[in-house]
């Protein structure tokens, strides 16, 4: 576990609102965040409501408990807490903080170096913030991700047959004609592996390739190969979208069969 601030708790605690856009203070650590980002040569992340809906949710937690935690007893783990929201990601960290103001809890963030590390994350893109006052103390949650972009399964699936004919263009190969496959859309959701099995049901097909994927824009390896063997003429596809589960990490499950000449 990350080292966090520590500080004095006091007596009780507010009321608390519903997420709905950043609040005063936590626009205003929002913009130190930002700030120390540019001054580092880094991207500046966009504010994400859904990672705030997550923070906001362990922050009360924090106030309840007035101590500092990742995780409380009863309370899942950062990447379902995320995960929960519909968030599509592939990467998310947290810092928790107490202090008695806004500008004390950045600095003290700022001082340690695994708060640090996560603040200055080269690869995150998005921060969602809850600040809950407990007394005179302020206790913080930033959720960092790497969010992703959300797709419908027709748009991914889509997207791969694209990308797959895009690749045969490049070798002067004739697009490949492709088949909607319900059955192997349901393999896909099982994350079936039994690729002996699935075959069978295929007759006629000359192999079978199961993968997962988070962006559709980088076809794996094998697919590439097939994309590339001028005797491939149809692909059935399935396609199944996989959100939250235990790592709270989305992706999508994909099936290809493919049929030769």
């Amino acid at each position: 576990m990350k080292r966090s601030i520590v500080a004095v708790c006091f007596l009780f605690i507010v009321a608390v609102r519903a997420q709905a856009g950043p609040s005063q203070r936590e626009q205003q650590m929002f913009d130190l965040v930002n700030r120390e980002r540019v001054k580092a040569g880094l991207n500046q992340l966009e504010w994400n409501d859904r990672l705030a809906s997550a923070a906001l949710d362990h922050s009360r937690l924090l106030a309840e408990h007035q101590d500092l935690s990742h995780q409380f007893a009863g309370e899942a783990p950062l990447q379902e807490r995320v995960g929960a929201t519909g968030l599509r990601f592939n990467s998310v960290a947290e810092n928790v903080a107490e202090a008695p103001d806004v500008e004390t809890a950045h600095k003290g963030l700022m001082h340690s170096p695994g708060h640090r590390a996560n603040i200055l994350h080269q690869e995150y893109n998005a921060l969602g913030i809850s600040i809950v006052e407990h007394g005179h103390q302020l206790f913080v949650t930033q959720d960092f991700g790497h969010t992703l972009v959300s797709y419908t399964e027709k748009q991914f699936r889509d997207a791969v047959v694209t990308g797959f004919n895009r690749a045969r263009r490049a070798r002067s190969l004739r697009p490949i004609d492709v088949i909607i496959d319900p059955r192997l859309r349901k393999s896909a959701c099982a994350q079936d592996m039994n690729t002996d099995k699935m075959i069978q049901g295929l007759p006629g097909a000359a192999s079978l390739l199961v993968f997962s994927l988070s962006e559709p824009g980088t076809l794996p390896e094998d697919l590439r190969k097939l994309a590339a063997d001028r005797t491939v003429e149809r692909m059935n596809i399935g396609v199944c979208l996989q959100t939250g589960g235990k790592n709270g990490f989305s992706k999508f499950w994909v099936v290809t069969a493919f049929f030769r000449q």
